[in-house]
This record gives C-alpha cells, sequence and structure tokens, in this order.
C-alpha cells in the first residue's frame, strides 16, 4: 500500500492547480542551518546538483525507463506536458525515509528535481539519457535561488554523519563520499544513504553589513559566528512608519568553493554604497520590493529611518569568491525586510518561497491605489 500512497500523492502534486507536495526535510531545524552554512551552493551549481541528483536518479535507481527493478517504478501522471506529451514519473524507493533516493522522501525524480528551481507552471518533457523523461520549466518561473540537496548517511539528520557528492558533479559517477573534495567513497550498501534538507542558494557578498540585534556585522563574519538575532521590518510597518525588532535567524547559507559571480554595485546620492547579486531584493521608494538587476541611477532606495536615496549609479561587476545569505524565523512578507547597507532589503525567503511577491507593492497602507497592481 505504501506505493500507491506515494504514487497517488505524486500524482496529485502535478495534477493540483498550483500545489506541490513538498519534501518533509525541506523544514528548518538548527541543524540543518549549519549543515547548510557549509554545503553552501551558488544558484549555479545548485542546479548542477540537481540535475545529478536526477539523473542519478535515474541511473542508478531505475535503470531502464519502461520496466525498473522493484522497489523502484515508472508511472503515467495522467497530466501532458505543454505540447501535449503524457508525463511520466518515477520513483526511487518504497523506504518510507527515502533511504537510497536521491531526490530524498517524496522519490518522485522530476517533480523534486521541479519544485526545487521553477515555480509551478507548465512542464516540458523530453528524453534525457537512458530514455528517461526529464521535466523541465521556462525560465520565466525559475527561482531566483534554487534550492538542492543535502546528503547524510542515515535518515535523522541529529545523528547523520554529513556525506557529499563529488565536486564536479559528474553524471557518471553517482558515488557519494566522506569530503567535499571527494577523496573516500562511503560504503553505502552497509548504511544507505539519505537527503536530510534542502538548502537555498546565496547572494550576498562577503563585505557587506547586515543589522543585527548587537549592530551591523559583515555577512562573512555573521555566517561564521552563527548569529542568532537579526532586525528587521515589524509586521505592521508601512512607509510612513517603519519600525524594528528583533527576530531570530532561521538560516545562513554560504558556498563551499570560491566562483564567480555577476554582482551589481548600487551607489547612491548619499555616499551609499550595496553590492549584491542580480536577484537579489531590494526596497524601492514606491514599497515595491525589485530584483537588484531591475534598478537605475534615478530610482530611490530607502534607508532604515525611512528617507529616499536617489541611485546616482548601477554598475555591474563580477566577484570571486563566496556569496552569502540568510533569512528571519518569521515568514511575514513585511517582516522579512531587513537592513543591509543602511538600506531596506529582502532576506532569502522572497527569492524562493514568496518569489512571487517581487515587483509588488510590500508596504501598502501608504501607497496611493493608482500605483498598486492589479
Amino acid at each position: 500500500m505504501q506505493f500507491s500512497a506515494k504514487a497517488t500523492l505524486a500524482s496529485l502534486a502535478v495534477a493540483g492547480a498550483g500545489t506541490f507536495f513538498q519534501p518533509t526535510t525541506a523544514q528548518a531545524t538548527p541543524i540543518l542551518q549549519i549543515r547548510c552554512s557549509t554545503d553552501s551552493l551558488d544558484p549555479t551549481t545548485a542546479k548542477l546538483r540537481l540535475e545529478w541528483a536526477r539523473a542519478c536518479g535515474d541511473k542508478v535507481n531505475l535503470i531502464s525507463p519502461t520496466s525498473p527493478p522493484l522497489p523502484a517504478f515508472t508511472y503515467l501522471t495522467g497530466t501532458n506536458d505543454v505540447n501535449g506529451v503524457p508525463l511520466h514519473e518515477y520513483i526511487e524507493t518504497d523506504d518510507f525515509w527515502g533511504k537510497n533516493s536521491f531526490s530524498g522522501d517524496v522519490e518522485a525524480v522530476n517533480q523534486v528535481f521541479t519544485q526545487n528551481q521553477w515555480r509551478v507552471g507548465g512542464y516540458t518533457a523530453s528524453t534525457a539519457a537512458g530514455g528517461f523523461q526529464k521535466w523541465t520549466e521556462s525560465d520565466t518561473l525559475a527561482l531566483a535561488r534554487p534550492t538542492y540537496p543535502t546528503f547524510g548517511n542515515a535518515a535523522d539528520i541529529n545523528v547523520a554523519v554529513q556525506i557529499f557528492p563529488n565536486p564536479n558533479y559528474s553524471l557518471v559517477d553517482c558515488a557519494l563520499y566522506t569530503t567535499a573534495a571527494a577523496t573516500t567513497p562511503v560504503n553505502t550498501s552497509v548504511t544507505g544513504f539519505f537527503v536530510n534538507g534542502f538548502c537555498t542558494s546565496s547572494c550576498y557578498t562577503p563585505d557587506q553589513q547586515v543589522m543585527f540585534a548587537d549592530g551591523p556585522q559583515a555577512m562573512v563574519d555573521a555566517t561564521n559566528a552563527l548569529t542568532p538575532n537579526m532586525r528587521t521590518l515589524t509586521a505592521t510597518s508601512t512607509l510612513e512608519n517603519l519600525k524594528f525588532h528583533t527576530d531570530g535567524v532561521e538560516s545562513f547559507t554560504r558556498e563551499i568553493h570560491d566562483s564567480t559571480h555577476v554582482i551589481f554595485d548600487i551607489r547612491t546620492a548619499s555616499g551609499g554604497e550595496l553590492k549584491v547579486t542580480d536577484k537579489h531584493p531590494v526596497l524601492v521608494g514606491s514599497g515595491r520590493i525589485v530584483e537588484a538587476r531591475s534598478l537605475k541611477a534615478g530610482d530611490k532606495l530607502i534607508k532604515a529611518d525611512g528617507t529616499r536615496d536617489p541611485i546616482t549609479s548601477v554598475e555591474k561587476t563580477t566577484h570571486f569568491g563566496k556569496v552569502y545569505n540568510l533569512k528571519p524565523v518569521s515568514t511575514n512578507k513585511t517582516a522579512n525586510i531587513l537592513i543591509a547597507q543602511g538600506f531596506l532589503v529582502g532576506s532569502s525567503r522572497f527569492q524562493n518561497e514568496d518569489v512571487d511577491f517581487m515587483n509588488r507593492i510590500i508596504l501598502g497602507r501608504s501607497i496611493p491605489r493608482h500605483v498598486i497592481p492589479q
């Protein structure tokens, strides 16, 4: 009966209008926060890990797209892609905890692959290596910060030892290793392997100052120290009445490896400077939350005291190194506005969980009705 239950849930996830069956391991825990800090990836590498997990889930656990060995199996979802092609899904294992599953305890290969890097939308089916069907979605639905799996040798993250894929994400190497450098493979035939959670990719440069409970702190220092409390807007704040309070930090993320990132260096009339990745959420003078890449000279940022600071220049640069991110405990949208370099910006929660609120009014009570999107 376990097979039937999982198949039904997976089918509902595909057929439902705007609803996904999310991996339960994605729920945050203090240990997962630490794990994500030590296994942090940029958006490009996060996509590579998702592709690696999808490909290895097919290759290792399913072998054949039409007659996989038990306990894995394939089934028709009963729905079609945007071109009318029937959608096939693959279940990696019948183990409740997702033992030996690259896609986690949901074990639905294509659904986990898509839901961690795109918003809900129409799928396009293609044929991947080995004849397996692979689902993708439109670039317009892409998450600004994909989420990606982190692995351990036990289902319970509290006792699991962290293990890693090969750092190049070679699709011919589906082994897991004891270190990020992939020096010693894990004998997964003894303990198996499990997805212990999903982490969000990062976007602040290390020198950027974010306001924490005890004052501003560089992201690199706060992440290394796992600073526990940050300052954010209260849920009832408006543009005319900005109020701040202290909230806990739910999670930090940073990359393991240095890499090259596109950075937008934003300078203002007051002499302020904000350096973030292209899709970082930033609050502008009208109360909208927008992506940094959309900003231009003449737009106004909002300072922590509520004053507007005109942008004098926006320079597209590159940064080689690690980038960082964080989010508060609160899930309220207004309470996910924090202070970086003295300006109001959105937490990482906007970039994924609340991505639909990008470019919308966030502090609306004092906003003229005619500027509010319909």
